[in-house]
């Protein structure tokens, strides 16, 4: 199943509901959440459910990770990630999630009341930069992650036309 981003606002509360299988093409629509989200001036909680996620790739990851980041510099709270399948949670842990999300086991919630994230009109560049953006993110997470995304980061500056930015190939790719 392909993926798609559910989000529904209940009073200054945020629900982000990714569905099935999310990847890189969801990426201008998480984007479009994260910029609405730092316009926000009261927020009392952010709810990621991933109840119903089947997989999530990188770039998703990333934009994750920059919600959760977002929403502990500007607010003074970590969001709350609800987790549905085991295999889901054990890339959320492997990626050092549990530092930046309180995360919970849930089953499935309802999706009725929520409206599908649309992405605004996005170039190939964009979404590039984009995608570099996420996984720098993902990158200063923890060492682990920095090895990981290291190389792939250093291609995406390269592709982008980048000086190699403080948190990526400036520091070297050790593993």
């Amino acid at each position: 199943m392909t993926g798609k981003i559910l989000h529904k606002v209940v009073g200054a509360s945020h629900v982000l509901k990714p569905v099935g299988d999310v990847r890189v093409t969801q990426g201008p629509s998480l984007n479009r959440f994260l910029v609405q989200l730092a316009e926000t001036d009261i927020l009392k909680s952010v709810v990621v459910d991933l109840s119903e996620a089947s997989a999530l790739d990188s770039t998703a990851l990333g934009f994750l990770a920059k919600i959760a980041i977002t929403t502990e510099s500007q607010f003074g709270f970590k969001p709350t990630l609800l987790f549905g399948h085991e295999d889901i949670h054990r890339v959320l842990d492997s990626m050092g999630f549990h530092q930046i999300f309180l995360i919970l086991q849930s089953q499935r919630t309802d999706q009725s009341e929520m409206a599908e994230l649309v992405a605004d009109q996005f170039s190939e560049a964009g979404l590039r930069a984009q995608v570099l953006a996420a996984h720098k993110t993902l990158m200063d997470l923890n060492h682990h992650n920095h090895a990981e995304f290291c190389d792939l980061v250093a291609a995406l500056e390269n592709e982008c036309g980048q000086e190699p930015a403080h948190s990526s190939a400036a520091k070297g790719c050790v593993a």
